[in-house]
């Protein structure tokens, strides 16, 4: 029976990595059930499944003793070939991705976002992303990162995020049309006193901000920030029925996230990227939406100005952002079938 290695950044409790996580086991599961799945997490959420065997992700070598010719290891979406946030990190991966050549399996990276990469993390992680068979990418900057860096020898497809895909609620209808707007802004740690400068001039403005993490480990920097705003009490957002709930009762959403911008945007709410990671401008750039860094000069203005542009007419901009969105999910869909015929190549199907 082949067996197929799903990995990624899980078992840390975000939610996008989280249900990057369940998209892939489903897809597996549905259609490849004749191979034996095992799902490489963190050892704080080892949780099993009938579905699935966990492994832990730090065991590699309980990893390549499983691994044999035939099988498969499955990068499912992310942002993990980057050394932004740690060298480590990048090391891990790049270390995970030699052990299917010695083992005689395969290598196929589906909905990944490539960089940002350091000079010397372009020249360690390009010819291990070479040895790769397919590699789909989720916007065309992380498919011409790796282009610069020398990958040539993989099947390449330029997709969008795997998360357009994800099974949704169709009754949630998102969108507070209220006149007084409500504004939800994602959280993550960092230029915390500048934010919070930001979200005191928006407060003022607009009225309380909704504070919201997506990681447990954005909460505590979060919390400290909205006791010193005075904002209602930070919410952390474990799944995805309450995210659905809680876009019912805002105008717009403020995202340091990606995924905070993606699932808005699957529930037709408008979005504003606040960040300088790459990943959120290119999304950004897809939605027609604006983002900022935060060295932006006049930021806040900026900010308000978009936030106002919206407010003239939300009817119109909701229908903006559905209609963008169906593009997107269609898309979606596309990628899920380019991925299933990579597959097929590698697994035995139904």
């Amino acid at each position: 029976m082949p067996k197929v290695f799903l990995f990624g950044y899980y078992g840390f409790g975000n939610l996008g990595d989280e249900l990057l996580s369940a998209y892939y086991i489903s897809l597996i599961r549905d259609h490849f059930p004749g191979v034996k799945l095992f799902v490489l997490k963190s050892t704080a959420q080892q949780r099993e499944s009938r579905d699935y065997t966990v492994l832990n992700r730090w065991n590699l070598w309980k990893l390549q003793r499983l691994m044999a010719p035939g099988d498969l290891l499955l990068g499912g979406g992310g942002s993990i070939f980057q050394d932004r946030s740690s060298k480590r990190s990048l090391l891990y991966y790049l270390t995970l991705l030699q052990i299917p050549r010695s083992r005689g399996a395969e290598i196929i990276l589906a909905g990944q976002g490539i960089g940002p990469l350091s000079s010397w993390g372009r020249r360690v992680a390009g010819p291990v992303l070479n040895q790769t068979l397919a590699i789909g990418c989720r916007d065309q900057a992380s498919c011409n990162a790796l282009q610069e860096m020398g990958v040539v020898n993989p099947r390449f497809y330029v997709g969008v995020d795997p998360l357009w895909d994800f099974p949704m609620d169709s009754r949630v209808s998102a969108g507070k049309r209220s006149a007084k707007p409500t504004i939800g802004y994602i959280w993550r740690p960092g230029e915390s006193r500048a934010k919070q400068s930001f979200l005191m001039t928006l407060a003022s403005r607009y009225g309380p901000i909704k504070l919201l993490v997506f990681s447990p480990a954005d909460r505590q920097s979060g919390e400290e920030v909205a006791a010193k705003i005075g904002s209602p009490p930070l919410q952390y957002i474990k799944d995805l029925t309450a995210f659905g709930e809680l876009t019912m009762g805002l105008t717009m959403v403020i995202s340091e996230r990606l995924h905070g911008l993606v699932l808005a945007a699957r529930y037709g709410l408008p979005g504003i990227g606040l960040s300088a990671d790459p990943k959120v401008s290119a999304f950004c750039h897809q939605m027609t939406w604006p983002c900022w860094a935060w060295n932006a000069p006049n930021l806040a203005a900026g900010v308000m100005a978009a936030i106002e542009d919206h407010l003239v007419d939300p009817t119109v901009n909701y229908q903006k952002v559905r209609r963008q969105a169906a593009i997107m999910e269609q898309k979606g869909e596309e990628d899920r079938r380019w991925l299933l015929h990579q597959l097929q190549q590698i697994l035995p199907g139904q």
